[in-house]
């Protein structure tokens, strides 16, 4: 028996004008995470709710991240087992309340993943490979005065088991930093050649998991692009992050309505240079920016 905590990606099919949400309903609310979590509605306003979730935070939400709870067998979910701090995707079978009774996948649709930094995602298998560090060799990592999950850049001087000893693009060294400090460039398994050249124009993955425009800026032994998102910075990628930009009309997209920090579902309806029309799922539509828009993440069936 599992407590439900998490549903993934889910998007409203569409998006009212006017704010329908009621003060005690309970929804499902979007974070910054784009993961829709359980609670309640505790202030409302024109253009959003005032929502406290299960897990005890609270946080203004539009009224377009606002669904109403609609668990029901068969549902993806994701769920901490026995209120464990990892979450595991399954499939509800049971429902009675607010209880549900959840079957983990197991591994059948990937491996979950729990990485030293807190964060966590299923992978497929071909995606992991062994931790082995090498002497020499050039990562990214958060140096021991760093609060934040701020990475950068260093070779590697000396490696013994999960420390190593490393130095900065100062010439600043750090002894016995732990591994889980770090971030590795790999290529996983099976990745074919990377057919692209700088200044592509490319859709790229950012850790949102949603997709965006960027350009490639530079490209290292076709193992390490560095590419820039149309709105936003640079990021160094791999390749099996990057796809041709293949953007055409019909798509189902989010993107910025009058280029405000929100990013609202619709379809596009044309494609015309740097100019792009959506209609959105809540009736609008607009000429925009190609910038502004992206492809949100594969919803759970």
């Amino acid at each position: 028996m599992g407590l439900f905590d998490w549903l993934k990606s889910k998007t409203p099919t569409s998006a009212p004008t006017h704010n329908p949400w009621k003060l005690g309903e309970r929804v499902l609310a979007k974070k910054v995470d784009s993961y829709f979590y359980p609670g309640v509605v505790r202030e409302l306003n024109e253009h959003g709710c005032m929502v406290v979730f299960d897990d005890g935070e609270a946080a203004w939400v539009h009224h377009a991240h606002v669904l109403t709870q609609d668990i029901k067998i068969g549902s993806r979910v994701f769920c901490r087992a026995k209120n464990a701090p990892v979450f595991a995707p399954g499939a509800v079978t049971q429902l009675k309340g607010e209880t549900v009774r959840v079957r983990y996948d197991m591994g059948e649709r990937g491996m979950h993943v729990l990485y030293d930094d807190g964060d966590q995602r299923v992978v497929q298998e071909n995606m992991l490979m062994p931790l082995a560090i090498e002497e020499g060799e050039q990562l990214f990592i958060r140096p021991k005065s760093e609060p934040q999950r701020l990475y950068t850049p260093a070779t590697v001087l000396r490696v013994h088991g999960e420390t190593m000893d490393v130095e900065f693009d100062d010439a600043t060294h750090e002894n016995n930093t732990r591994v889980s400090r770090a971030r590795f460039w790999r290529c996983p398994v099976g990745i074919p050649s990377f057919n692209f050249e700088e200044g592509d124009r490319v859709l790229a993955l950012d850790c949102d998991e949603c997709v965006y425009p960027a350009e490639i800026v530079t490209i290292e032994d076709d193992h390490r692009i560095v590419v820039q998102y149309l709105d936003g910075p640079e990021r160094m990628l791999t390749p099996e992050l990057i796809r041709r930009f293949d953007v055409k009309a019909g798509m189902k997209v989010e993107c910025r309505f009058s280029g405000g920090p929100n990013f609202f579902p619709g379809t596009l309806n044309k494609v015309d240079g740097e100019r792009i029309h959506v209609k959105y799922d809540d009736g609008d539509d607009e000429w925009t920016s190609i910038r502004l828009f992206r492809i949100p993440p594969k919803r759970p069936m």
